[in-house]
């Protein structure tokens, strides 16, 4: 379940769509269901009720763990509740939990970055995806990118702080299957997997692709 927020699901309407999967897919026992998951659109109980109706796998859109970054980005969410968050998902039952970090945000170093990795290792999520910040047009951010209110790192900048990131994500255990994910042994996500070996998936939803 991903594209958009599809936390502001109700856990009810997440256990309905559940419902008809299984009503007209077969599901493998052992099904990979990943929910991804904004960290300021959830709670105990919205969590309780997601793992209720299947989910598995929690993909959490922390981003970073700087207030001052989060701002720059446009998120809802703080460093508090990033962290809060997921807590909440391993008290819900969650005992996958992925983690979306992004490099190269307005006015971030290196050692910010690095600084993140570090507090987030302390919390141990089965998977990190790092991606390096793409803007998109039509955004406010690009926006103000063009209009020169906003700096961006230099692409060696940026390129510094994935290199920087490699050996702290491995001594950390975490394993590069993939150019953006990291993860701990067994815990490589099935859907990147099929994504990278140019597997067949089906796409359900608005605009979804196949």
């Amino acid at each position: 379940f991903g594209g958009g927020t599809p936390t502001l699901l109700a856990g009810e309407q997440v256990a309905a769509i559940m419902a008809a999967i299984r009503e007209h897919f077969s599901l493998e026992p052992n099904a990979e269901v990943t929910l991804e998951a904004n960290p300021g659109t959830i709670t105990a109980r919205s969590l309780a009720a997601y793992r209720a109706a299947g989910i598995n796998r929690l993909s959490l859109g922390v981003q970073s763990l700087e207030d001052k970054l989060l701002r720059a980005i446009g998120r809802v969410h703080t460093r508090a509740q990033a962290l809060e968050a997921i807590t909440l998902a391993r008290q819900a039952g969650f005992d996958n939990v992925s983690v979306d970090m992004m490099y190269g945000l307005p006015g971030q170093t290196t050692a910010d970055y690095l600084n993140t990795l570090e507090q987030l290792f302390l919390l141990s999520p089965e998977h990190i995806s790092a991606y390096s910040l793409i803007l998109e047009e039509g955004t406010p951010l690009a926006r103000m990118v063009a209009r020169g209110e906003v700096r961006l790192p230099d692409p060696d900048a940026v390129a510094d702080m994935c290199d920087a990131a490699q050996p702290l994500l491995a001594q950390a255990g975490y394993s590069r299957y993939e150019i953006s994910n990291y993860a701990k042994p067994g815990k490589e996500c099935r859907h990147n997997l099929t994504y990278w070996a140019n597997g067949e998936y089906l796409g359900l939803g608005p605009a979804a692709h196949s």
